[in-house]
């Protein structure tokens, strides 16, 4: 299988301490682990720089936001397994790819490895600790 995953851009105010935003970084961080392999995502904080920066250049207007490669999906709506596969598979890069993420439908989400998974996409790591 190629390396190329498909992008989400998550634009939170802060994981930890916004619970609408804690949602929806798991809603991604709990899809089952074939699909883990192919996406690639990260919490944009918008509580940094950096995070501001990826919010101005997506235009986002509400938080919480999903981007799928650069557009925005699901804005302050925390989507359900089969919203957010369906539009994994709109985006994905190849035709194959899309065709394995659509194939996963009825698996539904994986809530065993969900920080794990939340570690991995750096999520909370924005969080003032004084």
């Amino acid at each position: 299988m190629s390396d190329q995953k498909v992008k989400i851009d998550v634009l939170t105010l802060d994981s930890v301490q916004c619970a609408a935003c804690g949602y929806m970084m798991e809603s991604i961080a709990a899809m089952p682990p074939d699909v883990q392999e192919m996406i690639e995502y990260k919490e944009w904080s918008i509580k940094t720089k950096s995070g501001i920066g990826k919010f101005l250049e997506l235009n986002g207007k509400v938080l919480p936001t999903i981007c799928i490669e650069g557009d925005l999906v699901f804005e302050s709506i925390i989507p359900q397994y089969e919203e957010l596969i369906d539009e994994l598979a709109k985006r994905a890069p190849t035709p194959e790819m899309s065709e394995r993420i659509k194939s996963l439908r009825d698996v539904g989400f994986d809530f065993d490895n969900i920080k794990a998974n939340l570690q991995k996409a750096g999520s909370g790591l924005n969080t003032r600790a004084d």
